[in-house]
């Protein structure tokens, strides 16, 4: 069984889609997979919550979400770490660094990642005024994921952000509880939100990555031949999930555009940056962290610089 709590176009659908494909095809048909979409076996911490008791076998869900379960996962969602998205590429391709994180997660959460999704950047949407300057956060009221490293980020741009599960964010922006939320391009056009907010604004201080995460305690019980094949899955699925959406970005930006939105850009980008990263101490105390983080960091900085 798998599930996700997103959309029936959503880049999760593509990818557990694949994983599917993959898995009855190798294996002629023995090993039938059977998807929940559209948040039908609950949202995302439902789901991880399913995956450890081994309700369900494999979901896909934003890291955000994964962090209260396994905090090691913070090493993916340090505000401002990925400047673009060939870094993300690079950390999350590279495979010492995935499976030291993969069996910390397994360690902590009792789930195991077997391949990663990246998105776009967590762009600000609100119905109330342009922010093109961190002084324009003042007097909104914003949804974030109820992530202990985002809403510190929010903090340290100045507002108490408004923590609020994902299943309950468009009836209160469309009853203006709220004013507006964090996400990407892609979510935003999936969930028509030009029909309840305005203004949109690019902001790169989170790069959305996501989990293509299996129940520990049934991945472990496969047979070699069953795992591997899991895992084969989940490498094509992770692929196919990289370039949907890229692409998918874009066209829901335009998307979005078109229909009646308008897109802002900061022009104190650097700032953001710089109040932002003070905030990294506070998730990397453990020898775990650091060992994660100074990897990431290590990857990125052999990269060619252009």
């Amino acid at each position: 069984m798998t599930a996700s709590a997103n959309s029936l176009t959503s880049a999760h659908a593509v990818t557990l889609n694949k994983f599917k494909e993959i898995v009855e095809k190798e294996s002629e048909g023995a090993i039938q997979v059977k998807l929940f979409l559209g948040g039908s076996m609950g949202d995302e911490t439902a789901n991880v919550k399913q995956l450890r008791n081994g309700e369900l076998h494999i979901a896909t869900l934003f890291n955000g979400n994964l962090t209260p379960f396994a905090p090691s996962v913070n090493a993916l969602v340090l505000p401002y770490l990925f400047s673009n998205l060939n870094e993300a590429y690079a950390v999350l391709s590279d495979e010492s660094f995935t499976n030291m994180l993969a069996d910390q997660v397994a360690k902590e959460s009792k789930t195991r990642p077997l391949g990663w999704m990246i998105g776009g950047y967590r762009s600000i949407t609100n119905n109330k005024k342009p922010i093109m300057k961190m002084e324009d956060l003042q007097g909104l009221k914003l949804r974030v994921s109820p992530s202990a490293i985002q809403l510190a980020a929010f903090r340290a741009f100045g507002i108490e952000p408004h923590p609020m599960a994902w299943s309950e964010t468009y009836n209160a922006l469309q009853q203006g509880v709220i004013d507006g939320q964090e996400n990407m391009y892609a979510t935003n056009r999936d969930h028509k939100f030009w029909e309840i907010q305005k203004y949109m604004t690019e902001i790169h201080y989170m790069l959305w990555t996501g989990a293509i995460l299996a129940s520990d305690r049934w991945f472990s019980k496969l047979d070699a031949d069953t795992k591997a094949l899991v895992l084969r899955a989940a490498k094509e699925a992770q692929k196919a999930d990289w370039q949907f959406a890229a692409a998918y970005e874009e066209e829901c930006k335009k998307e979005s555009i078109a229909n009646g939105m308008k897109v802002d850009y900061l022009t104190d980008e650097d700032k953001w940056k710089e109040k932002a990263r003070a905030i990294w101490p506070e998730f990397i105390k453990t020898p775990e962290m650091k060992a994660l983080t100074d990897k990431a960091l290590a990857i990125i900085g052999s990269l060619p610089k252009k």
